[in-house]
Order: structure tokens, then sequence, then C-alpha cells
């Protein structure tokens, strides 16, 4: 009796110890995913960025909704102020980023205008110039891959960031320090479309950028001349979402928040160098379509049209010649048209 009481307290000791060491492993903190490995899109081996020079259709606080920007018309003899330009880079392996062979390395932009459709009033803000920036990423294999990052589930988590960095006069090339709010320096707005690669214009796509902002077709314009700064374009990877933790709410453009960072990685990081050398309200040059160029000198010219010429000199690196010659196709050129580049 004594040793069958024995026996079954040992297998009940047996038994709850095999619990209690199964209970212990099932309330082990689960290993979190890495999600540098977990990732359901390619990383990007190229990186395109495009900027179109626009005029708009519609008032800027409208753009979100229905469109509007609209490439300014160039002509082909145009060598230095493209309306449309380009910069690309490779990712290397080791190196990280680098500037693509034969790349543009800088974009040159101006400060917009101020105008309105009701001046007296102030009202119908139509800004100009403004500039469309379009990204795409590409493999290794040479094929686009910006489908892979606006499936519902990837554009859930994913938003670029456009933040000024690294400023410092145009005019003497003096770091300013005192710049404190690189807010001042530019106004971006996402427009992104669904599906990604159509257009509001042709009615292939709806604009959704406002309510689920990513970064891959935007608007943005400059709001201060005489600039030149490191435009830091960062592809946010959320590990759940891309909205503040805090908040909830989508983070400004240019501002991520830290509780933000700390909840994601960055799949892109890349300073992209911009020079803003003119105000729009002040480009003037006294000179009329049609004129013989070869026949004008820099003293023929008053104050006002040789300041305009020698910021385009300085910008560009170019004789006051070629200044001429630029400023006179970037001007003249063929009238408006219903073609070109549209949101």
């Amino acid at each position: 009796m004594k040793r069958n009481f024995l026996k079954t307290a040992a297998f009940l000791l047996m038994g709850l110890a095999a619990t209690m060491a199964f209970t212990a492993c099932s309330n082990d903190p689960e290993t979190p995913q890495d999600e540098r490995k977990n990732k359901l899109h390619e990383d990007p081996a190229k990186m395109e960025i495009q900027l179109v020079e626009c005029h708009l259709h519609v008032d800027w606080n409208d753009i979100q909704e229905v469109g509007g920007p609209h490439q300014n018309t160039e002509s082909d003899k145009t060598k230095f102020m493209k309306k449309i330009q380009t910069i690309t880079y490779q990712n290397v392996a080791g190196k990280g980023w680098q500037l693509a062979e034969g790349s543009q390395k800088k974009f040159y932009v101006m400060k917009n205008g101020d105008y309105y459709q009701d001046p007296k009033e102030k009202q119908h803000y139509r800004p100009a110039p403004v500039y469309l920036l379009f990204i795409k990423y590409y493999n290794t294999a040479g094929k686009i891959i910006n489908h892979e990052f606006m499936t519902e589930d990837q554009a859930r988590i994913h938003q670029h960031f456009f933040t000024p960095v690294n400023v410092k006069s145009f005019v003497d090339g003096k770091p300013e320090t005192d710049n404190a709010d690189k807010s001042e320096l530019i106004d971006y707005l996402y427009t992104d479309t669904t599906p990604w690669d159509g257009t509001k214009k042709d009615k292939t796509a709806e604009i959704t950028g406002k309510q689920n902002p990513v970064g891959f077709k935007g608007v943005i314009r400059f709001l201060k001349n005489d600039k030149e700064f490191d435009l830091k374009i960062r592809l946010y990877h959320g590990f759940k979402g891309k909205t503040d933790p805090k908040t909830n709410q989508f983070c400004p453009f240019n501002k991520p928040s830290s509780s933000l960072i700390q909840s994601g990685e960055w799949d892109v990081n890349i300073d992209v160098p911009f020079v803003v050398y003119m105000d729009r309200d002040e480009m003037l040059v006294d000179i009329n379509e049609g004129d013989d160029l070869s026949k004008l000198k820099e003293a023929d010219l008053d104050e006002d049209s040789n300041s305009t010429l020698h910021r385009i000199m300085k910008a560009y690196g170019i004789s006051w010649a070629e200044a001429l010659q630029d400023y006179y196709y970037y001007t003249f050129t063929a009238g408006h048209s219903s073609g070109g580049i549209w949101l």
C-alpha cells in the first residue's frame, strides 16, 4: 500500500514539473522579426529623381484634390536652364548611394512668385513656378519597383520625408546657422496617385497622397531666394504603420517625430543638392523676341537685366553671352499647350 502511494506521488510530481516547464516556455517573449530580413519589397539599386517646372491650373491648396500642375514648355535649344531635370543615384556595395556616372549633380530652381487669380483680394493663390517631384526606384536588373512599395500593405508603412539640411548662402557660400527653422525654405504636398503610375489629368488615377502620403509623386515650391542646401530624402519603413505612435497622425513632410523614427527604419537616406538662384519676381532681362543676341554687349543692358544674367552665370558657371542666350530660349519658347507632363 505504501509502495503504491509513493509511485502515485512520484508520477504526480513528474507531471507537475512537466506542466511548469511547458508554462514557463509558453510565457517566454516572442522573438521580434528582423524587418530588414522580412521586407516584402526589394531594396532599391538605383534611384531616379525628376524635377519638372510647372505652372498651376488650380489654386495651390486644391492640388491634392483635383491636380492642376502642368509642365512649362521647354525649348530644345536651352542648354542650362532646363525645365525638366533628373538626378540619378546608384546603390554601390560598400559605398552606399553614389551619383551615377553622367548624372546631373544639382537641381537649379527658383523661388516662386506669389500670384493670385484675384490680386486685389489676394484670393485663389497660384504661386509660380512650382515643381513636380517624381521618385523612381529600380532593382539590380534595371526594372522599376515602385509598385512593390505601393501595394495596400506596403503603402501603409512607407513614407518619404523631405528635410533641408546644410543650408548656406548662394551669394557667398557661408553656412547659415541662424536659419534654424528649415520649414521656411520649402513647401511640399504629397500627390501620390492610385494606381501609382496613372494621372488625374488622363483620368487613369485618383490623387490619394493626402489620405495616404508616400511621396513617389509630390509638388514642391521654394520659399526663399539665394539659398543652397541639401534636401535630405528619406524613405521610412514602419514596423507596424507610419503614423506617429503618440498622436496617431501623419508627421509633416519635413519632420518625422522621434517616436516615429524609433518605430521603424530608413529604406533610403540620401542628401540631394539644391540651388535657389533666382526669385521669379525679379527675373527680367530687357530683350525682345527676335533680337540679334550676337550684337548685344553687357553695357547695352540695364542694371536689373545684368543682375539677372549674373545670377544665371554664377549658378551654372557660364559666360555672360551663354547666360543671355539661355535666358532667351528659356523665355521665348513655344506657347502654352495641353501637352507635356501633368499630375
